[in-house]
C-alpha cells in the first residue's frame, strides 16, 4: 500500500525551494517533507536546515518518475516548484491512482508573453489544471531575483559593476516589476498554511520601473556610474539571431530576450494581497540586499 505523506516537493534544491524548506521547517517543524531531487549533491545543505527530510531520486520531467512516486506515496499536498510545463505529466500519473492531493504550483507571468517560446505550453498546463478535480493554487511570479543563484538581476548587477555600462535594446521604457525570491517563499508558505486559497495569482514585486530606471537604481546602489549603451531594436534582433545561429547555446543573448524586453512585464498582485496578505518588498530594498550578498560572496 502507498504510504501517506503530508508534503511532496519538487525543486527543493533551487533558490526558492531552499528558502521554502527553511520556512516550512520553522512554521511546521513536525510536518514531514519528502523532496524529489535529481542528484544528492545538495542534500546535506537541506538537511542542515531540516534533518528529517526524506529524498526521492528522479527526473520530474519523466512520466515514470511520477508513476513510481504515486505507487509509493499518497501526498496530502504536492508543491511543484520546477517547470509548469510538467503539470500535464503529473496529472496523467495521478489519474490511475485516483488520488487528489492539493497542488501548489509555481507558474510564471511568461504565460502572458507574445514572444516566450513556452507561453503556449504554460497556457496548456494551466488549462489542464483548471480541469483538475482536486484543490490547486498557481502562483505566477514575474522576474525573480534575490541571490547569486537567480538568473536575472545578479548578472545585470555583476556586469554593471565590472564594466560600468549595460546594453539597452530599443527605448528602454518597457516596464518591469521584479520579485524577490524570499517574498515568493513567504507567499508559498502562506498558501500552504491556508488550504482555502485556490486558483491563480500573479506575484509581482513591490516596485514598477522602466529598464532605464532599473539601471539608474543599480548605479545609485552600487555607488558607481552605469551608462546605458543604446542599441537600436532592429540591430539587436538581427545581431542576436546571427549569434544564435553561429554560437548556438554559447550565444550571450538570444533573440527572444530582446523581443521580450519590448514587452511590459508589470502585473498587479492585489488579489494575492487581499486573499493571503502578500506584501512584497520594494525593489530598492531588494537590490540593496542582493548587492550586499554579492559583495559578501566576493562576486562583486
Amino acid at each position: 500500500m502507498p504510504q501517506p505523506v503530508p508534503i511532496v516537493m519538487t525543486g527543493a534544491t533551487g533558490l526558492m525551494g531552499q528558502m521554502l524548506v527553511k520556512k516550512l521547517s520553522q512554521a511546521a517543524p513536525d510536518t514531514a517533507l519528502t523532496c524529489i531531487t535529481r542528484s544528492p549533491t545538495q542534500h546535506s545543505m537541506l538537511q542542515a536546515v531540516n534533518p528529517n527530510l526524506t529524498f526521492i531520486s528522479g527526473d520530474t520531467a519523466l512520466p515514470k518518475t511520477w508513476q513510481h512516486i504515486f505507487a509509493q506515496y499518497v501526498p496530502k499536498t504536492l508543491i511543484h516548484l520546477v517547470q509548469l510545463r510538467q503539470i500535464p505529466t503529473i496529472l496523467a500519473a495521478l489519474e490511475p491512482v485516483q488520488h487528489l492531493p492539493r497542488l501548489i504550483v509555481i507558474g510564471t507571468t511568461g504565460v502572458y508573453s507574445r514572444y516566450n517560446v513556452y507561453s503556449q505550453e504554460y497556457q496548456k498546463a494551466e488549462a489542464a489544471l483548471s480541469q483538475y478535480r482536486g484543490s490547486y493554487c498557481v502562483l505566477r511570479p514575474t522576474m525573480i531575483y534575490g541571490s547569486h543563484r537567480d538568473k536575472n538581476l545578479h548578472k545585470l548587477i555583476k556586469f554593471c559593476d565590472r564594466y560600468g555600462f549595460f546594453p539597452v535594446f530599443g527605448s528602454g521604457q518597457c516596464l518591469l516589476q521584479p520579485v524577490h525570491a524570499d517574498d515568493l517563499a513567504r507567499a508559498l508558505l502562506a498558501v500552504f498554511l491556508n488550504p482555502e486559497i485556490q486558483g491563480t495569482y500573479d506575484l509581482s514585486g513591490g516596485t514598477v520601473v522602466s529598464f532605464l530606471d532599473l539601471l539608474t537604481l543599480v548605479e545609485k546602489l552600487l555607488g558607481k556610474s552605469v551608462h546605458p549603451l543604446r542599441i537600436p531594436y532592429g540591430l539587436g534582433v538581427v545581431s542576436a539571431t546571427l549569434a544564435e545561429r553561429l554560437l548556438r547555446t554559447r550565444s550571450p543573448i538570444r533573440k527572444e530576450q530582446i523581443l521580450r524586453l519590448q514587452e511590459d512585464k508589470a502585473y498587479s498582485h492585489a488579489a494575492a494581497t487581499a486573499d493571503f496578505g502578500y506584501a512584497p518588498r520594494s525593489l530598492e530594498d531588494g537590490i540593496v540586499q542582493e548587492i550586499a550578498l554579492l559583495r559578501a560572496e566576493g562576486i562583486i
